[in-house]
């Protein structure tokens, strides 16, 4: 006799069956979205360690570029130090990093000219133990840092403009007296001041009568009433030491001796002689409402005379000197400025001292002679000349070329001027 299912056991067997398939996909599911999770993950955490590689990338590159000298000398990071390099940072020492990380750099000194091609490299292992890497390019130009002060763009027939909206011409350390017109007292503890036309950077007053407790940048109106209206031009720079045995030309910090310059016009007629001054000086620097604050100040200031109680004393040492000049009836001046030694010589023995001239030939024209170049000789003078920076070596010692050897160079470079 036949039999046939009942429609309950037929019931059964559907749910059954459904439910087999609802668990199978459910399982599926489940991995689907444990893979995706994990992916998800891992793309996370290769997100976040291709930034902080970026970040390692991009300071390492902003760490070569913090050079402060063209030559190596002790004590500074140089241009010549820009060399191939590796490094490791190990995620147990780095709080930002879960891998570790290897910086390659390396450097082309002949991919440019006047430049080093500077690549950098980051490389780690990801989640999933795949090798990763980021490379970082940047060319870093042999550029002098003492440029760097040059804080003035000219653009077509624009006046640059320095700072405060000044003329690049005007010291920076000169006081804004407002009107167009900034003030400087010609040494420190003296009693005299210029006063300067801030859009042409000339000398257009000289006062006296200044109490010599007076700091330039105490000055006002009312300590300039004792003045003489005029048109002056100025020259001024610093005069450095160095004893050392061969000399650097960018790590000079000598204590300076005592000295005076010499500045001889000559062709045509002047209204009167330059008057020059100078005066030893040391550089202090300072932290100010969270900024760094870096000045020159007279050898023996103490930190009361900019009311602070303690600065930090960074080692320079240097003469700075300025000299007004009486231009002829045209505007202009020729001549030559030269140190003279209080109790120390000029010559070429090894008890005598050398001194040279801080110069680059900044117009291409294959010599020094441009007047803001610091020639031997100024002619045709037209306007302030600053930055005409002396360096004082040892007698028996030849003055101290630009990196490369090229004295003609943008670099930190010297050529003789005495003897």
């Amino acid at each position: 006799m036949a039999h046939s299912s009942s429609p309950r056991s037929t019931q059964r067997g559907a749910a059954l069956f459904e439910s087999l398939a609802a668990f199978f996909v459910l399982a599926v599911a489940s991995l689907t979205a444990a893979q995706l999770q994990g992916e998800l993950r891992l793309h996370a955490d290769l997100a976040r360690q291709r930034s902080e590689a970026v970040r390692l990338g991009a300071r390492e590159l902003e760490s070569l570029r913090a050079w402060s000298s063209l030559e190596a000398a002790s004590g500074v990071t140089a241009y010549a130090h820009i060399v191939d390099a590796e490094s490791e940072i190990d995620a147990e020492a780095d709080p930002h990093a879960n891998t570790d990380f290897r910086i390659v750099r390396g450097i082309d000194d002949a991919a440019f000219a006047g430049a080093k091609a500077a690549s950098v490299a980051v490389e780690w292992a990801d989640r999933g133990g795949v090798a990763q890497r980021i490379v970082l390019d940047s060319v870093i130009g042999r550029s002098d840092p003492l440029w760097t002060g040059a804080l003035a763009v000219g653009a077509g027939l624009g006046v640059p403009r320095g700072s405060l909206g000044r003329s690049p011409y005007v010291p920076v350390t000169a006081r804004s007296l407002g009107g167009g017109r900034s003030a400087l007292k010609t040494t420190t503890s003296g009693g005299s001041a210029i006063v300067f036309d801030d859009r042409s950077g000339e000398i257009v007053s000289r006062c006296t009568g200044i109490a010599a407790t007076t700091a330039t940048r105490d000055l006002s109106s009312s300590d300039l009433a004792a003045c003489s209206a005029g048109r002056w031009q100025l020259l001024a720079g610093t005069v450095r030491f160095s004893a050392a045995v061969p000399p650097l030309a960018g790590d000079a910090q000598d204590v300076p001796p005592a000295l005076t310059i010499s500045l001889v016009l000559v062709g045509g007629s002047h209204a009167a002689e330059p008057e020059c001054s100078s005066e030893a000086m040391k550089t202090v620097r300072w932290s100010a409402g969270g900024n760094l604050r870096i000045e020159a100040v007279p050898l023996d200031a103490e930190p009361a005379s900019l009311g602070l109680g303690s600065w930090q004393d960074t080692g320079d040492r240097h003469a700075a000197y300025r000299c007004i000049v009486t231009p002829r009836a045209d505007g202009r001046w020729s001549g030559r400025s030269t140190l003279v030694p209080s109790g120390w010589t000029i010559g070429s023995g090894s008890g005598d001292h050398r001194v040279c001239r801080y110069a680059a030939d900044g117009d291409g024209s294959g010599a020094i002679d441009a007047n803001i170049e610091h020639p031997s000789d100024y002619v045709d003078v037209t306007g302030p000349l600053l930055a005409q920076n002396f360096l004082v070596v040892r007698g028996d010692q030849s003055c101290p070329v630009a990196a490369g050897g090229d004295s003609l160079t943008a670099g930190i470079g010297t050529v003789p001027h005495q003897p």
